[in-house]
């Protein structure tokens, strides 16, 4: 047999039009080989995986001329590489499939703005919204002339959206959709990346998988992450999940419960005031048991410290633990009057 035939037999394999003697064979030394343990596999790693194979099939000898203990070689070897096939192809229609960029934005005759420079660039759309996309990124969008607003973004961009609930705007990467009314948000979807980030600045938007399915993508509206300032979406690309958190560095939002960089002096209050007050100037959730922490007392002064040193710095005045989950903070303490 050579290397055509060989293929075929795959290829036979896979498509299900393989004979029954040939397919029983096939999953015979399949299962032998494996024991049932699927090995992972990326799809790029299949032409490579059947030439090595092919290269390690001839320095046996001459296939054609193959005796028993070659014949059963070349099917321990075929069932390999066809069960990998398979494998990858599960595996792969398991995740949803990307979009690709470029061919929504040629589908769409988009206009397309590219920064090849080493400096972000202020792009102004004709709603007045702007984007500050950023070097090695590019945006396709239209004259925002229809009942939404869409633009497609491959790398990294900042997004200060004018409000306008008539018109919603999307961003599109090739797996995700954020969807916002107005607000101003970062997104990065570099086509290397195994992650990508949204992070809420102001404002709320919404983030869901992009899916080709009409049904499906329904579905994946109703499971939709919203995020809110100083929370941000992590999308694995290899998991296909999203997962939403608090930003790596959290910022003051609401100017007015912290006076800028003014001090805030806290003498023997209590917990439950000073994680409210926390709550205020962040717009991140803290969940505590406020009973609880109304019996505890902090005193402190608040100067330049981050969200996370504030949060820390109280939970050890009172003997209490925190933890992230779901882009809040949790607060886990005891009773200080006991």
């Amino acid at each position: 047999m050579n290397r055509i035939a060989f293929r075929e037999l795959l290829l036979r394999y896979v498509n299900g039009t393989a004979a029954p003697e040939e397919k029983a064979l096939v999953d015979h030394w399949y299962e032998l080989l494996y024991d049932h343990q699927l090995p992972a596999l990326k799809q790029e790693e299949l032409d490579s995986v059947e030439r090595e194979m092919w290269a390690h099939i001839e320095m046996e000898g001459n296939m054609e001329r193959a005796g028993g203990r070659k014949r059963i070689y070349y099917i321990a070897a075929a069932a390999v590489v066809a069960g990998l096939i398979v494998i990858s192809s599960v595996l792969f229609n398991t995740v949803p499939r990307s979009f690709s960029y470029e061919q929504s934005r040629q589908q769409n005759k988009l206009t397309e703005s590219i920064n090849n420079t080493s400096a972000p660039q202020r792009i102004t759309l004709n709603d007045g919204s702007y984007v500050i996309l950023q070097p090695a990124s590019k945006i396709a969008y239209s004259r925002f002339d229809s009942a939404k607003r869409e633009i497609y973004l491959e790398g990294e961009a900042f997004f200060q959206v004018t409000k306008d609930p008539a018109r919603p705007f999307y961003v599109y990467t090739n797996e995700l959709v954020t969807k916002v009314l107005g607000t101003s948000f970062d997104v990065r979807a570099f086509p290397h990346d195994n992650t990508i980030k949204v992070l809420v600045h102001t404002g709320k938007v919404t983030v869901y998988q992009r899916r080709k399915d009409q049904g499906e993508q329904e579905m994946a509206k109703a499971q939709a992450a919203i995020i809110t300032p100083n929370q941000q979406v992590l999308y694995n690309r290899q998991q296909a999940n999203i997962v939403r958190s608090i930003a790596a560095q959290p910022l003051v939002v609401n100017i007015s419960n912290t006076k800028g960089n003014e001090q805030a002096v806290f003498a023997d209050a209590p917990a439950s005031t000073v994680f409210m007050a926390i709550q205020r100037a962040y717009g991140i959730s803290i969940v505590f048991d406020e009973e609880l922490m109304s019996h505890c007392s902090f005193t402190g002064v608040f100067t330049n410290e981050s969200f996370f040193e504030r949060i820390n710095l109280v939970c050890k005045a009172i003997e209490a633990t925190y933890e992230q989950a779901d882009g809040q903070v949790i607060i886990t303490g005891h009773d200080c009057e006991q």
